[in-house]
């Protein structure tokens, strides 16, 4: 009897552990998957400015209302964070800059060095892993080794390059026979970004960069047309972040807060950080509180809210100062000569705030028609471009819901 019962039970407990443990999506050997940001698109962009082809791509693809990005909302955090499913304190690049707290060296946008990056396992080297060949036309982090690997192809960082040369980049990159082109590349467009700081988000020239976008996007359109690829091609759009208006008249200054010369001030800006020379936080932070205007809010690392998932690495500033939506909080040193040129624009603020919304769009055969779905966040991008090359996620902190969102059954 023990024995039929097994011979029953057995085969159906295996047929649910798999159905349980599969992540993978029947992978279709000819389809491309292309990742596209374009740094600094908030999520109402799309409406608010000239974007004729987004637009038809959204109404004949996926559209989410709003993707929410990780905290903090700056550029190579999420950019981390959407190729491999972590949160920034979760990956460790959880600033544009920030110090490694046991040799005090610090890390900016252009430390390429395998050690800052080995937090979180990107996407192209997911792939790469499981024999699916790739290509990084520009993805922060794409220029470094993890484990030994990088994507098959990958193109150095060059800020001087325009939208239509990045295009025309990658498409060379898939003008190759089909045994030699790359299955998942990553393509990066910076120009948004840069008009909202320099201009603000809602100026004239934003309005253009967004128009300028667009057409780049129509250009990698075109271009896959004309190498018969369109129509196999998944195409993923994203930004990182938002953007909200400021100015130098919403300040914030450190100096009226503590004595600086007893603190390394480890970030500026929306989101403030600071670490006591001589290790007593705990009162540096009551000190902190005592003097913060409203517009500021004030925790040690192990009080940022769990939400925002924000405690986890020794990078973290040991003191977290999180400013209201359009204020930042500065240095009063050499602040007569940068007020001239303080940015109208900025990002980095709580990914709650409306402002700080991204884009996401989804257009292909894996994915589903003329569908819009609601606010999610970030983390789970990743492991949807898994789903679409059919290759099993590394550890990450998303799952399958945006997948069963958004993809054909």
């Amino acid at each position: 009897m023990l024995r039929t019962l097994l011979r029953l039970v057995l085969p159906a407990a295996a047929l649910a552990l798999a159905a349980c443990t599969t992540v993978s999506r029947d992978p279709v050997a000819d389809e491309l998957l292309l990742l596209v940001s374009i740094d600094g698109f908030r999520w109402d962009y799309l409406d608010r400015y000239d974007t004729p082809v987004l637009r038809a791509l959204a109404a004949d693809g996926v559209r989410a209302r709003r993707m929410t990005p990780s905290f903090p909302s700056k550029t190579f955090p999420n950019h981390f964070t959407l190729v491999t499913g972590l949160y920034p304190g979760n990956h460790g690049i959880v600033a544009n800059w920030f110090y490694e707290p046991g040799t005090g060296d610090k890390f900016d946008m252009a430390r390429l060095e395998p050690h800052w990056w080995q937090g979180g396992e990107p996407v192209w080297i997911t792939a790469e892993k499981r024999g699916v060949r790739t290509a990084c036309y520009f993805w922060p982090g794409s220029e470094t080794e993890y484990q030994g690997r990088r994507a098959t192809f990958f193109q150095p960082w060059d800020k001087k390059q325009t939208n239509p040369q990045r295009v025309d980049g990658l498409l060379a990159w898939l003008d190759r026979p089909a045994a030699g082109r790359p299955r998942l590349a990553t393509l990066y467009f910076d120009s948004v970004d840069h008009a909202g700081h320099t201009y603000g988000p809602e100026s004239p020239e934003t309005a253009a960069a967004v128009q300028e976008a667009d057409a780049a996007i129509g250009r990698l359109l075109a271009g896959l047309e004309r190498l018969g690829l369109r129509e196999r091609t998944n195409l993923v759009l994203v930004s990182d972040h938002g953007m909200s208006p400021c100015g130098p008249d919403r300040v914030i200054f450190f100096e009226d807060l503590m004595d600086v010369s007893k603190v390394r001030i480890e970030a500026t800006g929306p989101v403030g950080g600071v670490r006591a020379l001589d290790g007593n936080h705990a009162a540096l932070a009551a000190g902190i509180r005592a003097r913060a205007p409203p517009q500021l809010k004030v925790w040690l690392r192990e009080e940022v809210p769990a939400r925002l998932h924000y405690r986890a690495s020794d990078r973290i500033a040991p003191i977290v100062l999180v400013c209201d939506d359009h204020w930042n909080i500065e240095e009063r040193r050499g602040w007569g000569a940068k007020r001239l040129t303080y940015n109208p624009g900025n990002h980095g603020w709580d990914p709650a705030t409306p402002n700080m919304g991204a884009l996401f769009l989804a257009r292909g055969p894996a994915f589903r028609r003329g569908v819009v779905i609601g606010d999610f966040e970030n983390i789970h991008v990743y492991h949807l471009l898994c789903r679409v090359l059919g290759v099993r996620p590394a550890r990450n902190d998303g799952d399958g819901r945006l997948a069963r969102q958004v993809l054909r059954p």
